[in-house]
């Protein structure tokens, strides 16, 4: 599989259970402690684990243990503080820290680590409070540093396009329902679903148009659609739809197929800057 790779993003993080990207909790709550979960975990081990073409890749929950398979630097500072998983909102660091390319001649150009943390026992904590524990290990082995910038960062926002949406509103009172499929191509079907929820999907870092997306459509009721594109087509087509002749769209592309339209902007974004990072110390 990695001859056939050119190259590919790591550092994507993923959540057991719980899965969903969210902004950095503000400094007052970051300072709280729990008395029955303290910030910090009870047993941490971080080793390097080189890249072998197999196994997971990512941060993964599940019950009371945090772990990380084959994750850089980059990967582990944005799962702590709730970012984006592709870059987009941190910067700085030393060159082994950041996000690697997958090359077959070469393999990663970043360094990869396991990361098995174990909360004490009892309740699990919950996953804001595993980003703090994680932010405090980093800080710990890792000698992390960080400030948060307020950065204007490019964006798209999502409005009608001229003529008009081309899909129904959906008037009953049935529940929200969307079908998702990922994999070379990337299929919605949803009934009863606001757009909004498009629009996050058009935001995700894994298969969606590689910024955030603001809903500015002014659609606030609930409808039914079918849309599909090839997120791998990105690099190709442009935010005019233009792709390459295939017989699946590209994201931008899909979203003139239903009368919407991303629209190139700036916004500004809540950043993090790595300061200082040093190669994690001794278990």
């Amino acid at each position: 599989m990695l001859s056939s790779l050119r190259s590919a993003h790591i550092g994507a993080v993923l959540v057991c259970q719980c899965c969903f990207l969210g902004i950095d909790l503000p400094p007052e709550i970051r300072a709280q402690s729990s008395p029955e979960i303290p910030l910090a975990f009870e047993v941490a081990t971080i080793k390097p684990q080189p890249w072998t073409n197999q196994g997971s890749v990512g941060v993964f929950v599940r019950g009371n243990t945090l772990r990380g398979e084959h994750i850089d630097l980059y990967g582990l500072v944005e799962f702590a503080y709730g970012l984006r998983t592709d870059g987009f909102q941190l910067s700085g660091g030393p060159a082994w820290a950041r996000h690697g390319i997958l090359s077959d001649v070469s393999g990663f150009d970043s360094a990869l680590y396991q990361v098995i943390a174990k909360a004490a026992d009892g309740p699990p904590p919950s996953i804001e409070r595993f980003r703090l524990m994680l932010q405090a290990l980093l800080a710990d082995r890792f000698h992390l540093s960080v400030h948060h910038a307020r950065r204007d960062l490019p964006v798209f926002n999502l409005v009608v396009a001229k003529g008009g949406p081309k899909f129904m509103e959906n008037v009953s009172d049935a529940k929200v329902s969307m079908a998702m499929r990922d994999g070379r191509v990337f299929r919605i079907r949803a009934v009863h679903a606001p757009i909004t929820s498009l629009a996050e999907e058009f935001a995700n870092p894994n298969h969606g148009a590689g910024r955030p997306v603001f809903d500015k459509t002014g659609l606030t009721g609930f409808y039914d659609y079918e849309i599909e594109w090839c997120p791998n087509d990105l690099a190709s087509a442009g935010p005019d739809g233009s792709a390459p002749d295939t017989a699946c769209p590209s994201v931008f592309a899909a979203v003139d197929r239903l009368g919407l339209k991303l629209v190139p902007g700036t916004a500004p974004l809540d950043t993090v800057v790595i300061d200082h990072a040093e190669k994690p110390s001794g278990n």
